[in-house]
């Protein structure tokens, strides 16, 4: 199976099928286990979706030669298909070429001690279906205003659109992401989205920027998203601070890129 998955994934990918349940890990991760890491978050940040559902890991390869490590795996795909396993622990069915319920991209920074997840994208029906649903129909009608998309979001089921700020904020799931993140979030600003017309149909989002601070002291900015119907997390963009050096205060706020 890993032979066929391979061929059919771009070259030089590394793909790992790991075929059990979702929620099949120890709570005393390594901080370099990026795989069960990525279960983890999933786990945590996502706990109503099916744990049935069977995750596929794809990881990258370095390709730094100044690195001597044969395969940090700390950028990954994980795609979650809804499939059952047969005896010889196959798919029932051919269903790699289906849509998977989920599809994460994760990047966590191998160059620091913590490894803090600093990029992430998630969608998927399971993630944000219901906003992507929205967006289409909302693509025939044009100048809605902002009551509006409330009035109609709130029909459709969601329970954050633009009237709910102060339920979304109190949503944030901050106390979830710190262990991922390696620190503290502070929200600066939260702000709704949404784009529509028939040429674009770009999902309801809640746009948050906050301010990272991680526990050795080290301080950097991130932006995350959010669909309005269940505060799904989709996206985490936290831009990388070298590790402080000594006494040399300055290497705090340098940017990096893992």
């Amino acid at each position: 199976m890993l032979t066929s998955m391979r061929n059919r994934h771009i070259r030089g990918v590394l793909v790992l099928a790991v075929l059990g349940a979702l929620s099949a890990m120890a709570d005393d991760t390594r901080a370099d286990d990026y795989v069960a890491r990525s279960r983890q978050f999933l786990r945590q940040l996502y706990p109503s979706l099916d744990q049935r559902l069977r995750p596929v890991f794809i990881g990258r390869r370095l390709h730094d030669p100044g690195f001597r490590s044969s395969d940090t795996m700390n950028l990954l795909t994980v795609l979650l298909y809804d499939f059952e396993l047969g005896y010889a622990g196959e798919p029932l069915e051919d269903l790699w070429c289906s849509r998977p319920a989920v599809k994460a991209i994760f990047g966590f920074d191998w160059q620091t001690a913590n490894k803090e997840l600093f990029r992430l994208e998630i969608s998927g029906p399971a993630i944000d279906g219901a906003a992507m649903e929205f967006a289409q129909n909302a693509g025939k009608l044009r100048g809605w205003s902002q009551a509006e998309v409330a009035a109609a979001l709130s029909a459709a089921g969601a329970r954050y659109g633009p009237d709910r700020k102060a339920e979304f904020l109190r949503s944030f799931p901050r106390e979830r992401l710190k262990p991922f993140i390696g620190g503290d979030l502070e929200v600066v600003s939260a702000g709704f989205y949404f784009e529509h017309s028939a040429q674009i149909q770009l999902p309801p989002t809640w746009v948050v920027e906050a301010k990272w601070h991680a526990k050795d002291g080290r301080e950097s900015d991130c932006t995350l998203s959010f669909e309005p119907f269940n505060g799904n997390l989709t996206m985490i963009s936290l831009t990388p601070v070298a590790p402080n050096s000594g006494d040399q205060q300055d290497d705090k706020r340098k940017p990096k890129v893992p």
